[in-house]
């Protein structure tokens, strides 16, 4: 077994070594929500490439409905992301069907977010924005045509800032709405692949949150693979890394049991009480309790466990052992990174873990 781990160990510091030889090392951006004011204070700021706030939102009338306390209440995170040269982006969010489709049959709707979309973005604190509009429904082919060239038209005006500011999008998996097509792409530069929520608190059955490969609709083998069919290049593509999991009340011990309740969202450490009402789940409290098993094929994480009422429970998430074969992947495909989602909920223990092995530290070598 040493010697197995030995092997695959200098297997993965040969192929970070060649990565960063022939092409730039898998960088790491993170998600940092407005709930955890507090969770970039111990995060390694300067190793991130990307800090994007979450989130702004939108609404069906192109009005921002909600900043989150943005700028106004993380003037000290603004300071702390510019001494450490960290582009800070905003992520916009939309996610409810019809006010999508409100929005872009709006010839004055999609005008009025343009409009405060280009605001957001000209703060001097501000290097891009992400557009993360998940439509999980059928979207009518003029609303569709319409979306196209609203980001078509957003990346002209962001593009034509100085100085230029940058404009990502994230691409769903496993949606209806079809959003993009390889022109609208190729006006944008990074996109963000749905990397989890393969499974989620309302599956029929437990599952990994974020598989590698496998047969679930989201993989990251099939998303990169969405991506590269809509001309997306390889230096443009992120992918999603959650560091949440779910838990389930499932009908007995056996892997990927069919589940009998909503399940529930828990972090991979503890957070601090009341931050997160959310979330009443540790995932290290569970391991030190039930312990955990490794899947192969999705290259992620699970444990289950009979409670003391005969109820039984499974749930899924990633570990550093999910992280490093992941990583493997991002090297391997020579993506351009990973994108941490939420920052906090790991008590930086997995961010770190990738930012020793991708981002060494002066005078260290990657490992």
């Amino acid at each position: 077994m040493l010697l197995s781990l030995l092997r695959r160990a200098l297997f993965v510091a040969l192929l970070l070594t060649q990565a960063t030889a022939s092409a730039e090392a898998p960088k790491a951006w993170a998600y940092f929500a407005w709930w955890l004011p507090d969770s970039w204070r111990t995060a390694s700021l300067d190793q991130l490439k990307r800090l994007l706030f979450f989130e702004i939102s939108v609404n069906g009338n192109g009005d921002i409905s909600e900043r989150n306390g943005w700028p106004d209440k993380f003037g000290e995170l603004r300071q702390a992301v510019k001494r450490q040269g960290v582009a800070l982006d905003l992520t916009l969010t939309l996610f409810d069907p019809k006010s999508f489709d409100n929005l872009f049959t709006s010839a004055e709707a999609t005008r009025r977010l343009l409009e405060n979309a280009t605001a957001l973005a000209s703060h001097k604190d501000v290097a891009g924005l992400q557009l993360d509009f998940e439509i999980y429904a059928p979207v009518r082919p003029e609303t569709r045509a319409n979306y196209r060239a609203f980001v078509q038209e957003l990346s002209k005006r962001l593009h034509a800032q100085s100085p230029a500011r940058a404009l990502s999008v994230f691409l769903p998996m496993g949606d209806e709405s079809l959003l993009y097509d390889a022109p609208t792409l190729a006006v944008v530069d990074h996109v963000v692949l749905q990397g989890y929520d393969s499974h989620w608190v309302g599956s029929k059955a437990a599952g990994p949150v974020a598989p590698l490969r496998g047969d679930e609709v989201v993989t990251w083998e099939k998303a990169v693979s969405k991506a590269t069919g809509l001309g997306v290049p390889k230096k443009s593509m992120y992918v999603g890394f959650p560091l949440y999991g779910y838990e389930w009340q499932v009908k007995g011990l056996k892997q990927r049991s069919p589940t009998i309740a909503k399940g529930v969202t828990t972090s991979f450490s503890p957070i601090a009480p009341g931050l997160v009402p959310a979330i009443q789940v540790n995932v290290q409290n569970r391991v030190q309790q039930y312990g955990s098993y490794h899947d192969p094929v999705s290259a992620s994480t699970q444990y289950h466990f009979k409670a003391a009422n005969g109820q039984y429970f499974e749930g899924w998430f990633e570990d550093w052992w999910s992280l490093d074969r992941k990583t493997d992947y991002l090297v391997q495909e020579q993506l351009a990174g990973i994108v941490f989602f939420i920052l906090g909920y790991d008590n930086d223990q997995l961010v770190e873990h990738f930012l020793r092995r991708t981002t060494p530290r002066r005078g260290q070598k990657p490992q």
